[in-house]
């Protein structure tokens, strides 16, 4: 059993049943078979789902923002602000899909009867490992382009955030997508190396450097997609002509928030 604690307090908020391997496996055989179905859905489709789960979002707020509150310890602000910032996120990938993957003519001759063009495809079942500290703002750097672009998703949240990850999946289904194409997966990081031992498409992983590195190295061979996200403070370049102690407090401020 997965424990959900509130860092604020210590105490316990509920459990949740852990994936199992069987589990896990059932739904990447899942992901897979559906997945061919959900490409073939209409682009337009798609769009309206994920409109239909940006208007959840913003009905829902309050409540997802507590959630996020209690099991995360951001303060309330934090997850409302969060919550409001996804937005113009998801208005973004809805906005650009069509022209981004839209077919590229490269080269049409009439007199050869030839003509070429460059198309774009799913990868297919894609593996999203997030971060829990923005679990809607990385999460949906992710599952929203690759839902909107005919993947299937495995979406395994921190082990910190779990409630929220339910909660997205549960929206998301609500919103239009079909279970199996968006699966939240629940555990911890030994559940997340059980779902990567699957045969992904594409991994997309938020965390630390060192389980970076692990599913770098665990992944090989495998010609899969792989975007790591590493944890750690970057360096800063701070220019002549700046207000010194505005950027002091701007770099210190980017470095603890949250």
């Amino acid at each position: 059993m997965l424990t959900i604690i509130n860092p604020a307090n210590e105490q316990v908020i509920t459990q949740i049943e852990e994936d199992t391997p069987d589990v896990i496996a059932k739904k990447f055989s899942d992901a897979c078979r559906l997945q061919k179905t959900w490409a073939k859905t209409r682009l337009d489709e798609r769009l309206c789902a994920i409109i239909r789960f940006r208007d959840l979002l913003v009905e829902q707020a309050d409540s997802l923002a507590t959630t996020l509150t209690l099991e995360v310890g951001k303060p309330i602000s934090q997850s409302n602000n969060e919550l409001a910032g996804v937005l113009d996120r998801i208005d973004f990938f809805v906005k650009e899909t069509a022209r981004v993957i839209g077919d590229e003519i490269v080269l049409d001759d009439p007199q050869k009867q030839l003509k070429e063009k460059i198309t774009h495809e799913p990868l297919g079942v894609i593996a999203n490992v997030s971060a829990w500290n923005y679990p809607y703002f990385v999460g949906a750097n992710v599952f929203i382009p690759a839902l909107l672009t005919g993947n299937a998703v495995m979406y395994k949240p921190s082990e910190y955030a779990t409630l929220t990850g339910l909660a997205i999946g549960r929206l998301l289904h609500q919103s239009g997508i079909p279970d199996g194409i968006f699966t939240v997966v629940v555990g911890d990081g030994k559940v997340g190396a059980e779902m990567l031992s699957c045969r992904f498409s594409g991994i997309f992983f938020t965390g630390s450097y060192k389980t970076g590195k692990t599913i770098m190295q665990s992944s090989a061979g495998r010609l899969s997609k792989i975007q790591l996200e590493l944890g750690g403070k970057d360096p800063v370049y701070v220019c002549e002509d700046v207000d010194i102690e505005a950027a002091a407090a701007s770099i210190a401020d980017g470095a603890f928030y949250n």
